[in-house]
């Protein structure tokens, strides 16, 4: 063949191959197009153009799945000879066969999707197959599986689990390794209002060191006071307090102070063991910025009744204690109805309601005693406003210096001024 016949023919094959990946692209297009309709017509359409492309016959089998199962069967069956990795379809399929009653191909077909598909839906499904078959070794081999995929939201396979079995110890059982995944299963539990067995979780996260789970702890040690789980709680807010995400520890408690940020040396943050700062309106709350204390101001607008400031503290049963506290008010008149209520936490009944009136100009000291029941582990002790009858809502401040409560009182007289 001579030169020029050779390059008529090399010209002649490259054109051949132009027009017709040319067609090919048009035909993929229009395909593609008709895929899009996402009706059963224009699905059957693309794949006339497109017989070897699996996504067609996938979407034909969901298209008629309810008006005609037996081809919506044949085209997942076609769709996964096409390619064989396409797991979706491996689990359609399996579903189908397990509503037949065929598990073994059911089974089958969830393992064929695993092994083509290493994320998290496979894994599910068979945890999901297991759980329904009743097969325990199964559910948590793949349980376990599915949770290593997770991220973000793992509710689902809490919940699941915990129909399985609930005892709080799932980040070692399914050996959850992502620390997201750890903060949901904390924040599952307390969901579940399965207070009870946050303990392991909680003991993970305090490990984990995050500044990112302190809110979710710290409501996990709120969570710990309602339940009147109290050394767990203390225990907890200690944990943190090493960890330095809180900023100080509880007091010892032996004979000494047991009420924290006592001396405000600590603006107080409203969580956990701290003082709980009032939201009402009409009521401010801040530092002193020249000594140390809290200086809290009422506008003459807050309500009637209301707390200023609350704080849940940690007691023993049928102890005397003494609450003393230093403090000066300006334009708070005597007997208006401001003073300190103690209270048990769990049962709420009142242990001590009122008090010395709280009104001095000048720095003054008080002390109130009051005897905790046998089995009181808790006190709410909280500065409460109740207008006094024929006054007019209060208007002024009152400086806190310090707050200490302690057991077996050895108080002065009440009434008594600062010793200088």
């Amino acid at each position: 063949m001579s030169t020029g016949w050779a390059r008529l023919f090399l010209v002649g094959a490259v054109l051949t191959g132009l027009t017709t990946a040319g067609s090919w692209s048009i035909r993929a297009g229009w395909a593609e197009y008709r895929l899009r309709q996402r009706t059963i017509a224009a699905t059957k359409g693309a794949i006339a153009l497109t017989p070897d492309n699996a996504a067609d016959s996938a979407q034909l089998a969901m298209l008629i799945s309810e008006d005609d199962p037996r081809k919506a069967k044949d085209a997942l069956r076609q769709a996964v000879s096409l390619n064989p990795w396409d797991a979706r379809s491996w689990i359609d399929l399996g579903l189908r066969a397990e509503r037949e009653g065929d598990n073994a191909t059911a089974r089958l077909c969830f393992l064929r999707a695993a092994d083509a598909d290493q994320e998290f839906l496979p894994r599910w499904t068979l945890a999901n197959y297991s759980f329904r078959h009743d097969d325990a070794t199964g559910f948590w081999f793949w349980a376990k599986e599915a949770a290593a995929m997770a991220y973000g939201d793992a509710q689902p396979v809490f919940r699941l689990c915990g129909r399985v079995e609930e005892n709080g110890k799932l980040i070692d059982r399914l050996e959850i390794r992502n620390p997201e995944v750890r903060a949901g299963y904390l924040s599952y539990l307390l969901g579940q209002n399965r207070v009870d067995l946050i303990g392991p979780a909680v003991r993970r996260l305090l490990k984990d060191n995050r500044e990112t789970d302190v809110p979710l702890l710290l409501t996990a040690c709120e969570r710990l006071l309602e339940t009147t789980r109290v050394d767990e709680a203390v225990d907890l807010w200690d944990r943190l307090s090493e960890g330095g995400r809180v900023p100080f520890r509880m007091p010892g408690g032996k004979g000494g102070q047991v009420l924290a940020n006592g001396d405000f040396t600590t603006t107080p943050t409203s969580r956990g063991f701290d003082w709980r700062m009032s939201g009402a309106d009409g009521i401010g709350v801040s530092r002193e910025e020249d000594s140390r204390g809290l200086r809290i101001t009422f506008s003459g607008s807050e309500p009637e009744d209301c707390e200023a400031l609350v704080q849940l503290v940690p007691v023993r049963g049928a102890v005397e204690y003494e609450l003393r506290f230093t403090y000066r008010t300006e334009g708070i008149a005597p007997d208006v109805g401001l003073g300190w209520r103690i209270a048990d936490a769990s049962s709420g009944t009142p242990l001590r309601d009122g008090g010395p009136s709280l009104a001095s100009e000048a720095d003054a000291e008080r002390h109130i005693l009051f005897e905790t029941p046998a089995e009181c582990r808790l006190v709410r002790l909280a500065l409460r406003y109740h207008r006094a009858p024929g006054t007019t809502r209060m208007e002024g401040f009152l400086v806190l210096r310090s707050v200490v409560l302690q057991p077996g009182a050895q108080a002065p007289a009440e009434g008594s001024r600062v010793r200088k």
